[in-house]
């Protein structure tokens, strides 16, 4: 993997269950790493939801390996977010991770 390519600054948040003052569970996302990553655009897909059209694209985030990052974590890019559908580790060499991701535009 070539460093150059890894010119985003983006945070991987998992979600966490917390009590709000009412003592009910609500649901937070908490840092787990910010990291320097390569995100590039696969496709894109428009459909109607709710009378509203929406705009999902897929992206492939390209980090270096870390363990532990699961498939209900999200990328979060400047004002932007993205949800993990899937974390590959290509030919399970343990030097790169490939965030299969989709961003909702509305």
């Amino acid at each position: 993997m070539r460093a150059g390519r890894l010119k985003h600054r983006i945070t991987i948040e998992k979600p966490e269950l917390i009590k709000d003052e009412f003592g009910q569970p609500t649901k937070t996302w908490v840092t787990v790493c910010q990291t320097r990553a390569a995100i590039d655009p696969i496709s894109g897909k428009e459909f109607f939801a709710a009378q509203q059209i929406n705009n999902a694209i897929n992206y492939k985030i390209t980090i270096r390996y870390r363990p532990g990052i699961k498939s209900q974590f999200r990328v979060k890019y400047k004002d932007r977010t993205f949800e993990i559908h899937a974390p590959l580790n290509p030919r399970e060499a343990n030097r790169e991770l490939l965030l299969m991701c989709e961003e909702h535009e509305t």
